[in-house]
């Protein structure tokens, strides 16, 4: 796909807000069209300021624009960014900012403040997640969470006068994206000197589709596993409500912390391609349960206090309750089946949650520092034990009883630091941590972690910066439950990494030196180990190691220079066993035994200069930035392993991902307040992933049993351009 225009009509008139899009992540990512810095060289009266930039933009776009416009949206035409405006009095100011609007990743945001009594913020953000732009589906959305593929393809295929290779031809195809809307309202309000009252709501809203692959609840019978664009719409409502007070002694705080999730599609149907009607041994549609709207609300304190020798002693405690009251789906789909009835039609899940932070810190030296921190929490899981009749599938009855599992965890976590300086710009620390956790449902019952820590810091000195420290840890397991990984089929020697038994080691650095006003250079080093010593089957080791350096350089009075440069690497093994479970021979047979061993290495560059007023009312920026990543994956077997065919064993092939980026950005003031600009920026992305390349997964592909949307990782290249006006007032 490739497309290529520039229009250089309508700058103005054609910018027009439109709401869209939005991204299920909750962080939004920097953009990558560089944006005017443009300062007024003329203070405009210092009460009634602003700043706008608006013109176009056009981009030449070969490959996956999806992919290109992942978080963001760089679509050509006219755009109105970094809009910002001020208003001030002696008894109030206003800041007023908005940028990207009518595009999919616009925001706006308020600021207001009368000085001693009130003070407001509020937030509009949209930001999109572009999944695909050429998905191509079967199923139709016929809304309220209900995907539909055409009866007349239903039948034909049914009654065999069509195959499933020849319907998916005629599949539409549509764009895959997501949009998250997120609006954010916080204000303070002074009562007196003392008193603050508080309060803050965040409402955020997910629609749109999100990729994900079902079975007919995994069906492999007269079923079959598709590729779906699932689609969204929930959102979620965050209150924090409080009264503050505080003098020179200390201060306390009280209020009620709420969070709603509502989703307005609890549960997804979805036709079958390979089935009108249903009978035993395959169903017409799958059904599957969504995350289920569910609330938590509790109620928070908190207070500081100071205390004699230089000592501050601090506390903070939240009660609440979670809730998820919502229908259980049924155990079956497929109406051939007499599906087993439920125990109770709705979760009844709730649970009270208790957090509490406790801390201590005092200078007793003018040298010396002392810590002392310990947290809790508890998550006690107090819904109604279900037990129930399951099923194998919608294809099959399997009378079999489980009982539900519900889910707890207490934890305690110590912490005591020491600081001691005993010379200028130098101060050496120890450290300790101990968790105790205990769980319910988990192989550990119990786990303990010990982490030892040494620091050594110089700041301050105005030639060179040094942060060093050294972590080792030890967690332990006990009260190991053997039985709860047989009745998973597991092996006996499987370790679930978040509780098995591991050491881990830890090396952090960073040293800074200015030898000189006009230059800086950095260094950084982070080094670790995880051994996970008792583990059989799972992950057994985890390394990683980081190394970066960098410069930031005045080379003149109007040219600023900077680089920096960061090598990643990340090793894993992980050991297991194809087999079935017990009483199947295999389960004990260590012929069948294999082990992988994965790399992923990452090479990250960034440079940039500056040109500010080199050329009279002239700034040019330029920047670069590459990252380069590479992730394998070696597999192993025993000499007289019986699991694989071909000797030696096939390999798969690397995973690489490219991404360049290098722009350009110049502006030239026709007055001090109003200057014209341009910029230009070319981004490419290359990849070569086994997993998800056209080699492996073609569009739309039918399997034995599988049909794919004909989602891929593809490269792209683009070369895009924009030219602005800056005004300032």
């Amino acid at each position: 796909m490739r497309t290529s225009t520039l229009s250089l009509t309508g700058v103005l008139l054609l910018i027009s807000p439109v709401l869209a899009g939005a991204q299920q992540e909750t962080q939004r990512p920097a953009p990558t069209a560089p944006a005017a810095t443009v300062e007024p060289a003329i203070a405009a009266g210092g009460s009634n300021t602003g700043r706008v930039n608006f013109g176009l933009r056009g981009e030449d776009l070969d490959g996956d624009r999806a992919r290109y416009n992942r978080f963001r949206d760089l679509r050509d035409g006219a755009f109105l960014e970094g809009f910002r405006l001020e208003r001030s009095t002696d008894a109030w100011a206003f800041l007023g900012e908005a940028d990207n609007v009518g595009y999919r990743d616009q925001r706006f945001s308020g600021q207001f403040e009368s000085f001693g009594k009130l003070k407001a913020n509020f937030t509009w953000d949209e930001v999109p997640l572009f999944i695909s732009g050429d998905t191509r589906s079967l199923q139709r959305d016929l809304g309220n969470g209900i995907l539909g593929v055409d009866d007349a393809i239903q039948q034909g295929i049914q009654g065999q006068t069509l195959t499933l290779a020849n319907a998916v031809g005629g599949a539409v195809g549509f764009d895959m994206l997501s949009k998250r809307k997120v609006a954010a309202f916080d204000a303070v309000y002074t009562a007196n000197r003392d008193v603050d009252v508080v309060f803050k709501v965040r409402n955020t809203q997910r629609s749109g589709y999100h990729m994900q692959s079902f079975g007919l609840l995994s069906s492999p019978g007269n079923g079959i596993a598709q590729e779906l664009g699932i689609p969204m719409d929930m959102r979620t409502t965050d209150i924090r409500t409080g009264v503050e007070f505080a003098n020179t002694r200390g201060m306390v705080s009280a209020g009620i912390n709420a969070s709603w999730f509502d989703n307005q599609l609890p549960a997804v149907r979805f036709d079958n391609p390979l089935r009108f009607t249903d009978i035993s041994a395959g169903p017409s549609s799958g059904l599957v349960a969504m995350w289920p709207s569910n609330s938590l609300v509790s109620f928070v304190a908190s207070g500081a206090y100071k205390l004699p020798a230089k000592t501050r002693a601090t506390a903070a405690i939240s009660i609440g309750r979670a809730e998820q009251n919502e229908p259980f789906v049924g155990s079956t789909s497929n109406t051939a089946l007499l599906a087993p009835p439920l125990q109770r039609a709705n979760a009844e899940g709730r649970a009270d949650v208790v957090s509490m932070v406790y801390g201590l810190s005092s200078r007793p030296m003018q040298d010396l520092w002392l810590n002392a921190r310990y947290r809790y929490y508890d998550y006690a899981n107090k819904t109604p034990v279900m037990h129930a009749v399951t099923i194998t599938g919608d294809w099959a009855l399997n009378l079999s009883e489980q009982e539900t599992e519900p889910f707890s965890v207490r934890r305690g976590t110590l912490d005591l630091d020491a600081s001691y300086a005993p010379f200028e710009y130098l101060s050496v620390g120890a450290g300790y941590t101990r968790e105790d956790a205990e769980r319910t449902f988990r192989i550990f019952e119990d786990t303990t972690e010990d982490t030892f820590r040494i620091t050594l810091d110089s700041l301050g000195n105005p030639y060179a910066s040094l942060r060093l420290k050294y972590e080792m840890s030890e967690r332990k397991g006990s009260g190991f439950d053997l039985h709860i990984l047989e009745a998973v089929g597991e092996q006996p020697g499987m370790r679930h990494y978040d509780v098995a038994d591991r050491d881990r080691s830890r090396v952090t650095g960073q040293l800074t030196l200015t030898p000189t006003a006009w230059l800086s250079v950095n260094g950084s080093v982070s080094m670790g180990e995880d051994d996970y010593k008792n583990t059989g089957f799972g992950l057994r080791d985890n390394d990683n190691r980081a190394y970066g350096i960098g410069f930031d350089a005045v080379a003149a009075e109007t040219v600023t220079l900077g680089a920096s440069y960061m090598r990643e690497r990340y090793t894993a093994n992980q050991y297991s066993r194809t087999a079935n479970p017990l009483p199947n021979v295999t389960f004990n047979d260590p012929t069948r035994d294999w082990w992988l061993d994965s790399e992923d290495e990452v090479n990250t560059l960034m440079a940039s200069v500056d040109f500010i007023k080199t050329i009279p009312k002239m700034d040019i920026r330029l920047s670069y930035d590459l990252s380069d990543g590479e992730a394998t994956y070696v597999y192993g077997q025993p000499a007289n392993q019986t699991v694989f065919t071909t000797t030696p064993l096939q390999q798969l092939p690397p995973v690489k991902n490219k991404l360049t980026g290098a722009r350009a950005d110049a502006q030239y003031f026709v007055r001090p307040n109003v200057a014209i600009g341009g910029a230009y920026w070319y981004e490419a992305y290359r990849v070569q992933d086994f997993a998800f390349n056209p080699a492996t997964i073609n569009p739309l592909a039918v399997g034995t049993a599988t049909v794919y949307s004909g989602y891929l990782y593809r490269p792209y290249t683009a070369n895009a351009g924009s030219v602005r006006v800056t005004y300032l007032w």
